[in-house]
């Protein structure tokens, strides 16, 4: 696991060019040096000197990062500065008192107790959710082909998210492999708690199967993205040479290359948001496509971040609220029946920026309820 000063070489490498300015959410609302990489990078070499030290008003900025990767893209020294800002936010998560008191808050009985009461609680406010139905599982391996796929903690209290997955699958000949994976662990990354993380990463890996699959599937943009990370920190030989053979596959690439089509009982009209961690979103127009009965619209600055980060770290809500307001904006101009997505942190943020009055849901969840026949 490496720390802050292992990056030296590399944010030393930073030209200091001034092109991440031009594509950070955050830059462009506040025109603040400190809240973009290459003010950010200024900062952390000083702490890499000595000249500085780490603390509440350096982190104040480093939280404000959206993790959304833009600036990496534009980088013309190809620096990956995601990982560069998670290493000084575990330098801060380590020698701070809100790291120990976040530590204690993240601790796998907490966390995963949180988990469990989260599930209760959904299937107490949805009676057809009380009892939890087995799903038909093909055992005789009568399909063709076999998937492991990841739904994350979110399905536990998503249910038909999970359905709806092995219900398509299943339509394209692919048995759904009985997994119990934990959460992907992003929460603890981005909050800089390494070592729970990582703990995170091998416990997962470890439950991959040794029997042979075909794929290996997620439908949420996120956990994807965290599962990629995994292979930056674990140290273990094992685990990685387990995590190498594995060659990740969004489900909604495999159903934009199927011959399934999806069907409305009536005309509706939908719009997309692109989660910053969906690499591309070529699979979306052959997706709708496939869709009859179903209208889409662009909305104005789908690709734009959801602000999920102003919403799950309050104190930098005053900042982030202004992208929060852009979206929220262009998410009504759009006037569309359903806002669908492919990230459980993005559902989360555009139903409270609408308020829970637009129909945001998975792009998954949306062709499961519609699906008809191949």
């Amino acid at each position: 696991m490496k720390n802050l000063k292992d990056y030296k070489e590399i944010i030393h490498n930073c030209s200091k060019c001034g092109l991440c300015q031009s594509v950070c959410p955050v830059y462009l609302e506040t025109g603040n040096e400190c809240t973009v990489s290459r003010g950010q990078f200024i900062m952390l070499q000083g702490i890499i000197k000595g000249d500085l030290k780490i603390n509440k008003n350096i982190n104040k900025y480093l939280d404000l990062c959206l993790k959304c990767g833009k600036c990496s893209d534009f980088c013309p020294s190809e620096i990956d500065i995601v990982e560069v800002i998670l290493s000084a936010k575990a330098e801060y998560f380590r020698t701070s008192l809100e790291g120990k008191i976040l530590s204690i808050l993240q601790s796998k009985w907490i966390f995963n107790t949180a988990i469990n009461c989260a599930e209760i609680f959904f299937r107490v406010i949805n009676p057809k959710y009380w009892f939890k139905k087995k799903q038909a599982k093909n055992l005789t391996h009568d399909l063709p082909q076999t998937a492991i796929y990841f739904g994350g903690c979110a399905n536990k209290i998503q249910p038909e998210t999970d359905k709806s997955v092995k219900q398509i699958l299943n339509k394209m000949n692919i048995e759904v492999l009985d997994t119990k994976f934990d959460c992907c662990g992003l929460p603890f990354l981005t909050s800089g708690n390494l070592e729970r993380f990582i703990e995170q990463a091998g416990g997962n890996v470890e439950k991959i199967l040794d029997e042979d699959f075909d794929y290996f599937i997620t439908d949420c943009a996120s956990c994807q993205w965290a599962w990629k990370e995994y292979i930056k920190y674990l140290d273990d030989d094992k685990l990685k040479a387990k995590l190498e053979k594995i060659e990740f596959k969004n489900i909604y690439e495999l159903i934009a290359e199927s011959d399934l089509e999806f069907v409305s009982e009536k005309p509706i009209k939908v719009t997309f948001h692109k989660p910053c961690h969906e690499e591309n979103i070529e699979f979306l127009s052959q997706i709708l496509s496939k869709c009859k009965n179903v209208e889409y619209v662009e909305m104005n600055g789908m690709k734009d971040c959801c602000g999920f980060n102003g919403i799950a770290k309050p104190k930098t809500y005053p900042v982030t609220s202004k992208i929060i307001s852009s979206k929220k904006s262009n998410i009504e101009k759009a006037n569309a029946d359903y806002v669908l997505t492919t990230c459980v942190g993005c559902v989360l943020a555009l139903n409270i920026i609408t308020l829970f009055r637009k129909k945001v849901t998975r792009l998954i969840t949306f062709l499961g309820k519609n699906i008809t026949k191949k």
